[in-house]
């Protein structure tokens, strides 16, 4: 008679993250159901703020979808490299604007951060680049948004600018994309700041992070 096998603790962190990767999976393939059944949504709409409302959400769902599509395994643990998150966002949000003549620049460092954190990040960058592909470029001016990810010595910096209409003077910007955006940054312990640039409006995120975290 065989005697029973007595898996190491090798084999038990084997399948705890083969647990957390058919989770990860379920969850990709759940967010897209969402996505979808928003999208359907907005079509038979008849309601036009009705439809950009549901527009809304389905954009923020799909960051969040692509966030999870970058999460990547080593060393047993969640990553998430943020320069193709970034610009994979970036390229959705231009593509279903169809904003012609609004052109973005991308300067992106190598910051590599813990997976958890990626869908926070995914959505600051989808409500601030969404903000201004929608808002500072009204009656079909042109103009260039520009979003630079950049390493620092606590962590990363975000930013994205616009040279669009901006705000009337004294006035701040508001939101509800803007309060979107504060909330995940306190998520992630981090500092917004709005500069009203002449012309445009400058939103900037610094996040701090474990000096092993934030590396390229």
């Amino acid at each position: 008679m065989a005697s029973p096998k007595i898996d190491g603790p090798e084999a038990a962190l084997e399948r705890q993250v083969e647990r957390a990767r058919e989770i990860e999976h379920r969850v990709k393939n759940t967010l897209q159901l969402i996505s979808s059944i928003v999208l359907l949504q907005g079509r038979r709409s008849a309601d036009e703020g009705a439809k950009a409302a549901l527009r809304a959400v389905q954009q923020r769902v799909a960051a969040v979808s692509v966030a999870h599509r970058h999460v990547a395994w080593a060393d047993e643990r969640e990553e998430v490299e943020l320069a193709a998150l970034v610009r994979e966002i970036v390229s959705d949000l231009a593509g279903s604007a169809g904003r012609e003549g609004v052109d973005i620049d991308l300067d992106l460092d190598a910051v590599t951060i813990p997976g958890p954190q990626g869908a926070s990040v995914a959505l600051l960058v989808s409500e601030t680049v969404g903000n201004a592909l929608r808002h500072a470029y009204p009656d079909g001016r042109t103009g260039r948004v520009r979003v630079a990810l950049r390493r620092t010595a606590t962590g990363f910096e975000l930013s994205v600018a616009d040279d669009g209409v901006g705000v009337p003077p004294g006035a701040p910007p508001t939101g509800f994309g803007l309060t979107v955006a504060q909330l995940m940054a306190q998520q992630l312990r981090g500092r917004l700041v709005t500069d009203v640039a002449q012309p445009g409006v400058r939103i900037s995120v610094s996040v701090p992070m474990d000096s092993d975290a934030a590396r390229g």
